[in-house]
């Protein structure tokens, strides 16, 4: 690829063995103009670590994510469609679109502090059962990035140290692949969009659960809770005292007439479902 690729969050670690590395190479160097590429991906990377879930995302901006390929793709459909409408622009991955990062990244290494206690972490993860993840993330021309993501599923059940190691190892091949396979697939005239191109203002969405009701710090307040982000985390990021923030959410609470995290998220949700999806 011509884009130079900037360097993840996990650590540089020693390489697998050379001769499947080597045999993996020249089945991604073939598939990149195939179809079923993907699939091919899929197939390879599962030699070198055991995972569940193999998805692949293209986002293009505020644009709703598309769905291209999962190794459960009917499955995956049904089960990420609070995702893909909505949900997406909670995840902590997806902040890496916006800086056109590209690498391997694990959850662990980007959320907030306090985002495994967060509604959306609760209602995303636990309930899709996802013990462990990891992401190949690339970013394309005009915005657009790629996510593979590579989960386990299972309480407990996280990728071994080895299998870390090996899906580091294999980045750049991946990485590389990834560009050139999806540039190739989405100029293809074969190629169609799953769905229709919808854009999601989050902000927006959050000001409609009660319309010309929340103050714009208000607005802001509510998407970091969305988030993840905890009280001190909130005032990080408006760079406002905690007690400020306290008030903002006392506020809030009363404005939306809920009590809890919870009861936000869900508001949140239903907003999702009376946006006629």
């Amino acid at each position: 690829m011509t884009k130079k690729h900037k360097e993840s969050t996990l650590s540089r670690p020693p390489n697998p063995d050379g001769e499947l590395v080597a045999e993996f190479a020249a089945k991604l160097l073939a598939a990149v103009q195939q179809q079923n590429g993907l699939e091919i991906l899929c197939q390879e990377l599962a030699r070198f670590g055991p995972f569940e879930n193999f998805i692949v995302y293209l986002f293009r901006g505020e644009e709703e994510p598309e769905l291209i390929y999962g190794n459960r793709i009917e499955s995956f459909r049904n089960s990420m469609q609070d995702y893909i409408h909505g949900l997406f622009t909670l995840d902590p991955f997806f902040t890496l679109t916006k800086t056109q990062r590209t690498g391997l990244f694990r959850m662990q290494d980007i959320m907030p502090p306090a985002f495994p206690e967060s509604e959306y972490y609760n209602h995303f993860y636990r309930y899709t059962n996802v013990a462990d993840e990891l992401r190949y993330v690339v970013a394309l021309s005009e915005g657009r990035s790629v996510h593979v993501f590579v989960e386990r599923e299972g309480s407990g059940n996280r990728f071994s140290p080895d299998a870390v190691r090996a899906l580091h190892c294999l980045k750049t091949l991946i990485v590389t692949f990834l560009g050139e396979h999806l540039t190739w697939l989405t100029s293809s005239p074969d190629y169609a969009r799953d769905t229709q191109p919808r854009y999601f203002d989050l902000q927006e969405q959050v000001r409609k659960m009660k319309p010309d009701t929340l103050t714009p710090r208000e607005v802001d307040t509510v998407e970091l809770m969305l988030k993840g982000h905890s009280t001190k985390s909130i005032a990080q990021v408006l760079s406002i005292d905690h007690g400020t923030v306290a008030n903002h959410k006392r506020n809030l609470y009363a404005k939306l007439e809920i009590h809890s995290q919870a009861e936000l998220f869900n508001l949140f949700l239903s907003s999702l479902v009376d946006r006629g999806l």
